[in-house]
């Protein structure tokens, strides 16, 4: 259902759409730091410097000036730092939509983390103990859970982002079920790999080939069938071409125009600005403290990664390409 915040979100972007800079989408890493050690992720070993309060809300202000809709925090775990609920809340007054992407392990000791949200990304990779707890540690799934039901008291629009390994294919529909039963989309992705924060001891929990196209199959049928899966059955079938899904990315000379850099970027810790978290670009970025957040904007534009399997990419750039059956998605999804 179109809703009033839709038709504000579609108002900024016509204001913004012809200018010189538009990041509409922002991934905000906030710092590097965890309270948990995944199996895939090497985020916690990161070591890297940290942009200050003063200069995240200065960057946020500066973002919302240049049209940004949606922020989305993460980390490591995001809200880890003292300043998480400033740096929300000055997303919102900024008119900014503000989403985090979290273990929710947090909520439960300090449920007013949650204040300054529109939208919450849980980590959950199955639907019972087992399995999350052998990827992210004992008692992680619980406590999720717990982060989970808090938010959901709050009527917040909640997701859940699965990741998906070799040993939990046969997790998703008790995932999607979990999910359907409380009113939350899903998002089931695969590993991956190579990239700055994916972890290369994981990959004998990778897909192999035949898997990878199984999944997203089957993602498409079931979304087919009005399943609560958060993205078009035609994205999860796209990821069908790819020719090595080892590679999440990659650079091409021409080819599919990537929306990474123009109307979506990711911000690290330190104020580097990227096109993607897992861009495949010869590409040595801006940074916010250093250069200007203007620069940067403006460096990240041009970079030669061209195209990515990642279902999330993919929507995006067909949402920012004003395709009308993703705008419908996005309206359905909220």
């Amino acid at each position: 259902m179109l809703t009033v915040e839709h038709v504000k979100m579609a108002t900024r972007f016509a204001a913004h759409r012809f200018q010189a800079l538009h990041p509409f989408e922002v991934q905000a890493s906030l710092l590097t730091a965890c309270n948990l050690h995944c199996t895939y992720c090497r985020c916690p070993d990161e070591k890297t410097a940290l942009m200050t309060t003063a200069e995240w809300v200065e960057t946020v202000q500066g973002l919302a000036a240049f049209g940004t809709l949606r922020i989305k925090f993460q980390g490591g775990e995001p809200t880890l730092r003292k300043d998480f609920r400033q740096l929300c809340a000055t997303a919102q007054q900024a008119g900014i939509r503000t989403a985090v992407v979290t273990n929710g392990l947090q909520f439960k000791a300090n449920p007013a983390l949650l204040d300054h949200l529109d939208e919450v990304v849980f980590s959950l990779d199955s639907a019972t103990a087992p399995h999350h707890d052998r990827m992210r540690g004992v008692g992680a799934h619980a406590r999720a859970v717990e982060g989970i039901e808090i938010a959901r008291t709050r009527g917040m629009r909640l997701f859940i982002n699965m990741v998906v390994t070799n040993q939990s294919l046969h997790e998703i529909e008790p995932m999607l079920e979990f999910c359907e039963a409380r009113g939350i989309g899903l998002n089931a992705q695969p590993v991956a790999f190579g990239r700055k924060y994916y972890d290369e001891k994981a990959k004998p929990f990778a897909l192999n080939d035949e898997q990878m196209r199984a999944m997203h199959t089957q993602l498409a049928a079931w979304k087919r069938q009005g399943r609560a899966l958060m993205f078009m059955a035609s994205t999860y079938e796209n990821v069908l071409d790819w020719d090595d899904y080892m590679e999440v990315s990659e650079r091409r000379p021409e080819g599919a125009a990537c929306m990474a850099g123009r109307f979506y970027i990711h911000v690290e810790p330190n104020g580097d600005v990227h096109p993607c978290i897992q861009h495949n670009a010869d590409f040595t970025p801006k940074n916010i403290v250093r250069d200007g957040l203007e620069a940067a904007l403006a460096h990240v534009q041009r970079h030669d990664c061209r195209d990515c399997f990642s279902a999330y990419l993919n929507e995006r750039k067909a949402v920012f390409g004003l395709r009308p059956a993703a705008l419908r998605e996005m309206v359905r999804r909220g």
